[in-house]
């Protein structure tokens, strides 16, 4: 289908991150953040950024549609550090 890499570049004094998924799986993922706020993430859709660091994330979509993203860190998916993939179809 589509290849999707993006580099997060973090030109802040905090630590962000990068997290694909279903609505459902980041709102979820966000109430264990919040609770475990010094969580290092390895899975391939997701990257942490130190400040003044990047990261990349390399996913391949399997179909067509929308796919969300936020920042879980806590308090920045509630400033809106969100957003959507819009996957096309071939």
């Amino acid at each position: 289908m589509k290849r999707f890499a993006s580099v997060a570049k973090n030109s802040g004094k905090v630590k962000h991150e990068m997290v694909l998924g279903t609505l459902k799986d980041l709102k979820d993922h966000y109430e264990v953040m919040k609770k475990n706020p010094e969580m290092e993430h390895a899975e391939d859709n997701m990257v942490t950024v130190a400040p003044g660091k990047s990261g990349e994330i390399i996913w391949q979509f399997t179909k067509a549609g929308k796919v969300d993203f936020a920042c879980l860190q806590p308090g920045h998916y509630d400033a809106g550090m969100k957003g959507l993939v819009n996957v096309a179809a071939k």
